[in-house]
């Protein structure tokens, strides 16, 4: 009977599910409602939520690569990214430095997008001046997500893995002594 070869890393399925439900609420508010209606609202906020459940889970209980002390980039990082850039250096587990920077910019745009829609007004009405930052931070979320899917593109295409198919739900993510996951 051949051997099979080791299924390639997958994230857990909190990671996957936080994924793929903060990628859903910033489609349908951007693309599907209008500022101001009630749904467009609730989504900010069950954005945040999902976005506090995953920190939590990094600081807690999530192992290796998901855990938030793996996403701390470093300059051994960089130097990696710089070497793999120029010589096609086998990957190795867990982000590069730029990726790493990436998952935080990506949080912190979501925060920051959810965080002035709410503030735009307050219940007695004054007008805290939210309404720009809420603009510009969501014209900025929109460039980090072009930015996330090229970047995937090209280091799919580079290192010749389907970085896509470690992020879908429907998968057991299996742990292997010599398994490692590609730089994002």
């Amino acid at each position: 009977m051949p051997s099979r070869k080791a299924d390639p890393f997958h994230w857990d399925a909190l990671v996957r599910l936080t994924h793929w439900g903060v990628a859903a609420i910033c489609i349908g508010n951007l693309w599907l409602n209008e500022a101001g209606e009630e749904w467009h609202e609730r989504m900010g906020y069950a954005v945040m939520v999902l976005i506090g459940i995953r920190l939590l889970w990094g600081l807690t209980f999530a192992r290796g690569h998901a855990r938030l002390r793996a996403l701390i980039p470093s300059r051994e990082d960089f130097r990696h990214q710089a070497d793999a850039l120029r010589e096609r250096t086998p990957p190795t587990p867990g982000h590069h430095g730029s990726g790493k920077l990436a998952v935080w910019a990506l949080w912190l745009l979501v925060l920051a997008t959810a965080g002035t829609g709410w503030f735009q007004n307050t219940e007695t009405g004054f007008d805290l001046g939210a309404d720009d930052w809420h603009e510009w931070c969501t014209w900025a979320l929109q460039g980090m997500i072009a930015l996330h899917l090229c970047a995937i593109a090209y280091t799919s295409w580079r290192q010749r893995s389907n970085l896509v198919t470690r992020m879908l739900p429907g998968r057991r993510a299996r742990a292997s002594a010599g398994q490692q996951e590609p730089n994002v």
